[in-house]
């Protein structure tokens, strides 16, 4: 169903909203959310950062723990996002989805949702250069650029890859809302 803007007026599924540091994800996440009647925006670094003691970002050490604690932000993201569509709310998940094996876990945790994947995808160098201009506790203080190289590499042609290098949050949030579900639905694999 659809309101006569073109966004979905009742939200079937769920929207996993990606893209490296600087890509604008955490901007336009909330905006996308107020295209519709009920949403939730779901930030995947919140989550993460729920574990104060003991925490292990996803290039930490061991390799193990950091994987481990990856898969438990996935788990716990897509868990809420099951509670919210089942309540009617749309749950839109914000987070860097790199692998196709991380978003396989994802869409198999979400099934039999549908689920749209957007990648906010303007080149590497405004990534940079819009991570770079944030406020110091806000900037991604890392050399992405391998995992932006293979996030292109081993994700794309994975759902709709969206270059916001020239368009406002307010864009691309309108884009996604009135494009998603028919762009940026993918499936699940037969087996994980």
């Amino acid at each position: 169903m659809h309101d006569t803007n073109g966004a979905a007026a009742t939200a079937p599924g769920c929207l996993i909203l990606s893209g490296m540091p600087g890509a604008g994800k955490s901007t336009v996440a909330p905006l996308v959310a107020a295209h519709f009647p009920r949403a939730a925006h779901i930030s995947g670094d919140t989550l993460s950062y729920m574990v104060v003691q003991g925490r292990v970002g996803f290039t930490g050490t061991p390799p193990e723990e950091a994987d481990r604690q990856l898969l438990l932000c996935a788990r716990n993201m897509c868990t809420l996002a099951n509670n919210f569509a089942d309540a009617g709310v749309f749950p839109i998940i914000e987070y860097t989805i790199d692998n196709p094996r991380l978003l396989d876990h994802m869409l198999h945790l979400l099934h039999p949702r549908p689920v749209m994947f957007v990648v906010l995808a303007p080149p590497l160098e405004v990534c940079q250069a819009r991570n770079a201009a944030r406020p110091p506790r806000e900037r991604v203080d890392l050399d992405y650029t391998p995992y932006y190289r293979a996030m292109e590499h081993t994700m794309s042609g994975i759902g709709w890859w969206l270059d916001t290098a020239t368009m406002t949050p307010q864009e691309t949030a309108a884009a996604i809302a009135h494009h998603a579900f028919t762009q940026a639905a993918v499936q699940p694999p037969a087996q994980l």
